[in-house]
């Protein structure tokens, strides 16, 4: 029988932490690459947000 890999954080804190610790390395890379303005994730989470409170 297979056996489960153990948790690094818990159950549910690990995808949490995935998903932090992924932000983080993609803000990092925006910032390393230099996105152009209006296309950072702050600016198409903000377009998103605007967009479905306009419904």
């Amino acid at each position: 029988m297979v056996q489960q890999a153990p948790y690094l954080l818990g159950k549910y804190w690990d995808p949490v932490f995935a998903i932090v610790v992924g932000t983080l390395s993609y803000y990092s890379y925006e910032r390393k690459v230099g996105r152009p303005e209006g296309h950072r994730l702050n600016d198409l989470i903000r377009k998103r947000l605007a967009g479905k409170e306009a419904q």
